[in-house]
């Protein structure tokens, strides 16, 4: 269980003044599965407990790099504070024999490869691949079976 305060602020009239009052609500995201250590809540978020990211799996649709990176900056799911992935963290998530692509079957993605930030000039991106236990440079343009993944450090 994962709590989250709303700010709610009210505004008071009382004889001769104002009272402004602060009211907090507590709101939960709801586990929806658990894998190892990999935890799924109800807003999307999959938590890796071991080193304390969460993921977000962007559309499942072939992306390219500048797609992936767009989506994952405009990301307002739990509050924000998303970004691409670095080579490093993605290689956190392979787990051979795991799911259908040594992939926690949590981040759902039917792509071969996925994004990192990293890139090389202006046209060559990083991209790992659980599937075939993978990484290379790739053209940034090129969207063939490639997806975008969202990461933050836990709150």
């Amino acid at each position: 269980m994962r709590l989250h305060l709303n700010w709610r602020i009210v505004l008071v009239t009382i004889p001769c003044c104002f009272l402004l009052i602060s009211i907090v609500f507590a709101t939960e995201d709801k586990v929806t599965a658990q894998d190892g250590t990999f935890v799924a809540y109800d807003n999307g978020v999959v938590k890796d407990t071991k080193t304390g990211l969460e993921w977000i799996v962007g559309p499942d649709k072939e992306t390219t790099w500048n797609e992936a990176r767009a989506w994952a900056e405009q990301l307002k799911v739990d509050g924000g504070g998303w970004r691409m992935p670095s080579k490093e963290e993605l290689k956190t998530l392979y787990q051979k024999g795991a799911g259908t692509s040594n992939l926690t079957p949590l981040l759902k993605t039917t792509g071969q490869f996925v994004w990192s930030r990293e890139t090389k000039d202006s046209s060559l991106a990083w991209a790992v691949s659980f599937f075939f236990s993978d990484e290379n440079w790739f053209v940034r343009d090129s969207a063939h079976f490639t997806r975008g993944f969202a990461v933050r450090s836990s709150k």
